[in-house]
């Protein structure tokens, strides 16, 4: 028995269009957003949800609301899946720090100021979707994110490498689907995932 899990980015915000260090600052989404919150939720039109998890952010709130449209599953907001906070450069442009380029190139050794590391991001959100998967065996679960928090948990899910955060592509309103069961023999959790594209529905 396996837990079939949603896990999607939210819709574009003015912050994503004007490429702004957004982390944990509640923006909420723009007309294009929603719009690509929209189009996610036609592609998943045919999943009948048994659950729904999402970041406490407005952006990841308001993209898991359009895809469970008029269904009757409750959303719950839970704060492990907040994004990676950027602490003091919530808000900056990107320019060429040092920290910067460190973070382009070898981002699970930096912690933002006055904010996170890639690491602090998985030991939280992973605790929390491990007791998610725990609540669901055989279940149905969608689960809103951000880009960055769904590349950790990508990583950490499927056992991919450290060295592949920035070749996961988390553009606004994706989504992955992923099989997560434990494994009889061992007792190991273990996962399978797919990314759907925007032109893929499933029903």
């Amino acid at each position: 028995m396996y837990t079939e899990l949603y896990l999607i980015r939210h819709g574009e915000t003015d912050w994503n269009r004007r490429n702004l260090y957004q982390g944990t600052t509640d923006v909420p989404l723009n007309d294009t957003g929603r719009e690509q919150a929209e189009a996610l939720a036609e592609r998943l039109a045919g999943v009948a949800f048994d659950a729904a998890y999402t970041s406490p952010l407005r952006r990841a709130e308001d993209t898991a609301r359009a895809v469970l449209g008029a269904t009757s599953v409750p959303l719950m907001r839970v704060r492990e899946l907040m994004e990676l906070s950027y602490g003091h450069w919530q808000g900056r442009s990107p320019g060429a720090a040092e920290l910067e380029l460190q973070w382009r190139q070898a981002p699970w050794t930096v912690r933002f100021p006055g904010g996170e590391s890639l690491e602090d991001v998985r030991m939280r959100a992973a605790a929390a979707v491990g007791a998610i998967v725990a609540a669901h065996g055989g279940e149905k679960v969608l689960v809103s994110g951000h880009g960055h928090l769904n590349r950790v948990l990508l990583i950490h899910l499927l056992g991919r490498p450290r060295e592949t955060f920035w070749e996961i592509a988390q553009p606004n309103g994706a989504c992955w689907r992923l099989e997560i069961g434990i494994d009889p023999e061992t007792g190991l959790r273990r996962a399978t995932g797919e990314p759907l594209n925007e032109s893929a529905s499933v029903d």
